[in-house]
């Protein structure tokens, strides 16, 4: 994403997958910023985190905001990852944010982890959105959205890269010029450095997984040889303890 030249980074069911300690360190890795509009800790927006953000592009003051979806976390591999997160309501914290954030800013755009019928419900009941930016589905259904927002779709696995020109006016309005979903297959060559960066991921993968099924396997073998040394008595009591301890330390 660095090497892509993010401008934000809206955080939201993939990103705390590997917890919120890893995006705090990450965090000092990248020249972005990582927004949440609807995301709270203990009570308290996370202090790596920005609500929204003022970026002046073109001479245009726009704002970037995010959201997530309030039902993500819940699906989290390890619940020890959101311990004390909590997700606001998108429409409740909108509402906030929003007057706020028009005072600031010429453009505002959203960046949403709903679906994109979500999103546009969303937009409508809000109204006070330009542009948002939907990641919550898998493919690109070129949704339209009501009165005068505009609404993109990023897809899934990097698939179609939405864009969007957009000219302000003299009178300060704003019209969109371009719209459309530019599709990345196999004519688009990659980028060298970010090949590369995958690669060298990869590899250490493969790396930390074989050394990982090498220290299993070790401990089984260990295991086996101290067994075929036990009596029939102590090898059940061992067994017994060791299906305790799987389960968490009850027996039946």
């Amino acid at each position: 994403m660095q090497l892509m030249g993010y401008d934000a980074l809206n955080l939201g069911y993939p990103e705390f997958c590997l917890g919120k300690d890893f995006l705090k360190d990450t965090r000092s890795l990248v020249s972005f910023p990582y927004i949440t509009s609807n995301l709270l800790y203990k009570g308290r927006r996370l202090p790596w985190t920005h609500e929204y953000i003022i970026k002046e592009i073109g001479g245009i003051k726009v704002a970037i905001l995010g959201i997530a979806n309030p039902d993500a976390l819940e699906k989290i591999p390890d619940p020890e990852h959101v311990i004390g997160l909590d997700v606001i309501p998108p429409e409740t914290a909108l509402k906030r944010l929003l007057p706020e954030v028009r005072k600031k800013a010429d453009l505002v755009i959203l960046l949403s982890r709903l679906g994109v019928k979500q999103t546009i419900a969303l937009a409508k009941n809000i109204n006070r959105i330009d542009v948002t930016i939907s990641s919550g589905d898998r493919g690109i259904f070129y949704a339209e959205a009501p009165g005068k927002t505009v609404i993109l779709q990023t897809g899934s696995f990097g698939r179609a890269l939405g864009l969007i020109k957009i000219t302000s006016g003299e009178n300060g309005a704003f019209t969109v010029d371009k719209r459309k979903y530019i599709p990345l297959d196999d004519s688009v060559s990659g980028d060298k450095k970010i090949e590369k960066l995958f690669e060298n991921a990869f590899n250490a993968h493969r790396k930390q997984t074989a050394a990982q099924a090498k220290k299993q396997f070790e401990k089984e073998k260990k295991e086996l040889m101290e067994g075929l040394n036990l009596s029939p008595e102590e090898f059940i009591k061992r067994h017994r303890k060791k299906q305790t301890e799987n389960r968490g330390g009850k027996t039946k």
